[in-house]
């Protein structure tokens, strides 16, 4: 004769543990300390930040407000809101081989652990990033690519914009909710 045993009973600290592994991140509503980040100009208006895939380390990405992120610059980390009780995530910034002849992109994405390279602030509602070793004309001089993805634009803003990408300046907002 077989013998059905009993499921476990989810114990609260269990409960607590998977609802943090699958977090959806802040939600919808902007959180007390966070911002919104979001482009300003065509053909990216209004496409805010986010991290991809969603609330985990990847590739920094501008899409719909429906998926917007939630940030703020801290010790000069751009830090990532991915929920309560779940660890930040942080933007990280391609370091060249030659940074006195770096390339025109600088690729960013997040990660669990903290960037160590450049410093990332806020000049008015710009989000700017800089390091000593690249010199930039525009701090706040980004340039949004192939499939969305976000990278630090060494260049000029708005002069010889590499082919398949637009410039762009990305700036905190803080309504109650992220919209187009």
């Amino acid at each position: 004769m077989t013998s059905i045993s009993k499921s476990p009973k989810a114990t609260p600290a269990a409960i607590s543990r998977l609802k943090k592994a699958f977090s959806s991140g802040p939600g919808t509503t902007l959180q007390s300390g966070w911002y919104w980040i979001r482009a300003v100009a065509s053909p990216n208006f209004h496409k805010y930040l986010q991290t991809k895939p969603a609330n985990a380390p990847g590739t920094a990405i501008l899409e719909s407000y429906k998926t917007a992120g939630q940030y703020n610059v801290k010790n000069g980390q751009l830090v990532a809101n991915t929920g309560e009780g779940n660890a930040p995530l942080y933007l990280h910034v391609e370091k060249p081989a030659d940074l006195a002849n770096p390339p025109r992109t600088l690729g960013t994405s997040f990660n669990t652990t903290e960037n160590t390279f450049g410093t990332f602030a806020f000049q008015g509602d710009a989000l700017t990033w800089s390091v000593p070793d690249i010199k930039r004309q525009n701090l706040a001089a980004w340039l949004v690519c192939k499939d969305q993805a976000l990278f630090i634009n060494t260049g000029a803003y708005g002069y010889q914009t590499p082919s398949g990408c637009s410039d762009q300046t990305i700036h905190y907002y803080n309504d109650a909710h992220a919209n187009e």
